[in-house]
């Protein structure tokens, strides 16, 4: 009795392993890489998606985001029954969808939706620079997270945690809120655009809204405490939105003339891989962007578009 237990239980790891490497070879199924803890330097980490739209409307971000899902090997690769999912986009500001500062409602509203159909729970939040019950409702989150069958979650300040840092560049511990720590995946959502201070603000940047403390200290060595931010927290899937971007006097003001329409989505599990391949968007090259240099030293991601795996979808 005791023999066949033990000789049940070996071929069980030995399948459980062998279905481990089958599906982390693909780099598709990206629960699995942060269950066991694989790095950001991976080569599983170097695909990504690039879709884009012929239009703005929910009809053709429905099929962008399908269309991303199935490259990626369908969307039960990430999210399972019963999942507790975080969608973490940029609502930073009081603005209107138009204005590029956040990011676009409806491509979070099919995101969650897409989540919700599939099993999970989805909760969305961020920490505003405004206020942020003014800034919820005029980036049109709130409608879209209602018609999505979401959760809509405020900042609450008690629920933050620390952390420790391995291998920092400046900040040996964080304060990051603890959804993001007890989700069972964390979706990446940002928008990209042009920042003052950080160059661009995209998915490495888009951390900031999950960390705790006083803003104005992290601006102080910011393209390292960028880097720190996505050391300390772990994101399964990023979601970047290019559907309309700000080319100029970023993150919060510019004309209609400095709002670019790209019509594009990109998706990958590698925020330091999907921000290198966003820079081109802004006629940029990745290295001139100070946290990607650092996030590249530190063997984060990919940032060299022609060693990427980049898949290409119209829709």
């Amino acid at each position: 009795m005791f023999m066949s237990k033990k000789i049940f239980r070996r071929d069980f790891i030995k399948k459980t392993l062998t279905a481990a490497v089958a599906i982390s070879a693909t780099g598709l199924f990206a629960p699995l890489i942060r269950l066991f803890g694989k790095s950001h330097a991976d080569s599983s980490y170097k695909t990504i998606v690039v879709i884009k739209g012929k239009n703005l409307s929910q009809s053709t971000i429905e099929k962008m985001v399908k269309q991303g899902f199935d490259s990626l090997g369908g969307i039960k690769r990430f999210i399972k029954e019963g999942m507790n999912v975080v969608i973490k986009p940029n609502i930073g500001f009081n603005s209107t969808p138009d204005r590029a500062h956040t990011t676009n409602p409806v491509l979070v509203e099919v995101v969650a939706r897409a989540c919700i159909k599939a099993g999970a729970r989805v909760k969305i939040f961020d920490r505003p620079v405004n206020n942020a019950k003014l800034s919820y409702r005029r980036s049109g989150m709130i409608d879209a997270a209602k018609r999505a069958g979401a959760k809509i979650e405020y900042i609450d300040s008690r629920k933050f945690r620390e952390v420790q840092i391995k291998n920092p560049l400046n900040l040996s511990t964080l304060e990051v809120y603890e959804d993001m720590l007890n989700a069972d995946l964390v979706i990446n959502m940002p928008i990209a655009k042009d920042h003052s201070s950080a160059t661009l603000t995209m998915a490495m940047k888009n951390m900031m809204g999950a960390i705790g403390g006083f803003r104005g200290k992290y601006h102080l060595n910011l393209h390292k405490n960028i880097v720190d931010f996505n050391k300390a927290i772990k994101v399964d899937l990023v979601i970047l939105d290019a559907m309309r971007i700000l080319t100029d006097y970023g993150p919060n003001a510019g004309t209609l003339e400095d709002i670019k329409e790209p019509r594009t989505i990109i998706m990958g599990t590698n925020p330091v891989t999907v921000d290198a391949y966003t820079t081109g968007f802004f006629n940029m090259k990745p290295q001139r962007v100070g946290y990607l240099k650092y996030a590249a030293r530190e063997r984060m991601g990919e940032i060299h578009t022609r060693r990427m795996n980049i898949i290409r979808k119209t829709v």
